[in-house]
């Protein structure tokens, strides 16, 4: 099977490269490989959507049949950080309106079935596990429910998230900032004294990180715990009894669960900030997480990997036509962006000044994480 270019990951940055190029050229033929069975993933983690996606979603195209969806409207964020205070950052000041809080499954499935309306070819359950560049075409060794299968192409996009595989495939170095984790938990919103819960994204510092929750249009809520893993570990944070002592220590946010019931038990995520040293290389680029990887508090991973779809089109589309200066572009752009979070990143610990004796925070003042 031969394709001009070979996406391997299904997730939102994939699939928006995929769409990315069918915008610039129809006529493309573009396959997405995914080591899952099905783009179901219970607990996937990222919910948020800024009111500037709106902008990405047109330039791919796919802005009304994203409003069809009707995801629910999320106007803004309050957060208890650097005071007892709640300060509330309201997107009404936006010139882009509000933002969303999205169903992860709903809008995966959704990206997936607009690559797919655009001529996109699957291949669930498909593992690159070997791969080589020869007379200008990636040959790659796959494997597909448990049989070989090889596949060809004029280029490869990774866009595996943290795990950067092909990418690691290539030998390049992958440059962790920190250890950051996230604890989460599902709360179900479907029962009628769940009625008062206010919508929206409530942040709270603590001594040992910080508390994220946001309510879902699926009558759900997520609550996320975010520390570094040897803190999460001495904590016992995955261990639900634990977790709860640690809520029940919170202002804000153990109110907002105190009338649910969780749905599942506390599971770790990582969260750590990350980049790769090179994310491009001779016929192969990485997109979304795989490239560079941002602190959940910038509320960025989805818009990064819509914006980063498109820049990565560009270079793609030089590359095809045997220019090689597009790759460069990618490279400084995606560095220079990476460049602007860690400055903003910074800044924002910086205002968490009530708690700097602790582990914690006295990494992100001391060392500037």
């Amino acid at each position: 099977m031969k394709y001009d270019v070979i996406i391997i990951g299904a997730g939102v940055a994939g699939c928006a490269t995929a769409l990315a190029l069918k915008k610039v050229n129809k006529d493309l033929r573009i396959a997405i490989m995914e080591r899952s069975a099905s783009s179901e993933n219970t607990f996937k983690i990222g919910e948020t959507l800024p009111p500037q996606a709106s902008k990405q979603f047109q330039n791919l195209g796919i802005w009304e049949a994203f409003l069809a969806c009707n995801f629910s409207s999320s106007y803004g964020t309050s957060s208890v950080w650097g005071s007892q205070t709640v300060y509330t950052n309201e997107y009404i000041f936006s010139p882009y309106g509000y933002g969303w809080n999205l169903d992860r499954n709903a809008f995966d499935q959704f990206m997936i079935n607009q690559a797919k309306e655009k001529g996109v070819e699957m291949h669930w359950n498909t593992s690159c596990i070997h791969s080589h560049w020869e007379n200008e075409q990636w040959i790659l060794a796959c494997e597909h429910n448990h049989d070989k299968l090889f596949l060809n192409a004029s280029f490869v996009v990774d866009a595996t998230g943290k795990k950067a595989a092909f990418s690691a495939l290539q030998g390049t170095e992958k440059i962790k900032k920190d250890k950051q984790v996230g604890v989460y938990r599902f709360y179900d919103l479907k029962q009628a004294n769940a009625t008062e819960i206010k919508e929206g994204i409530v942040v709270e510092t603590d001594a040992n990180g910080w508390w994220y929750s946001a309510t879902l249009p699926n009558q759900k809520l997520v609550l996320g715990y975010l520390t570094d893993s040897d803190i999460a570990s001495n904590l016992k944070m995955k261990v639900s009894s634990h977790f709860e002592d640690q809520l029940q220590q919170t202002a804000i946010t153990a109110t907002r669960v105190a009338t649910l019931s969780d749905t599942t038990a506390p599971f770790l995520v990582a969260a750590q900030t990350q980049y790769l040293k090179s994310c491009v290389g001779e016929g192969w680029l990485a997109v979304g997480d795989a490239a560079s990887s941002y602190d959940p508090i910038s509320s960025l991973g989805i818009y990064k990997a819509l914006v980063m779809s498109q820049w990565a089109s560009f270079a793609i589309q030089d590359f095809l036509k045997k220019e090689r200066n597009g790759l460069r572009k990618y490279q400084n752009l995606v560095a220079h962006d990476f460049e602007l979070y860690e400055k903003k990143r910074k800044e924002f610990y910086q205002q968490e000044s009530r708690f700097s004796n602790t582990l914690f925070w006295k990494r992100r003042h001391e060392n500037n994480l």
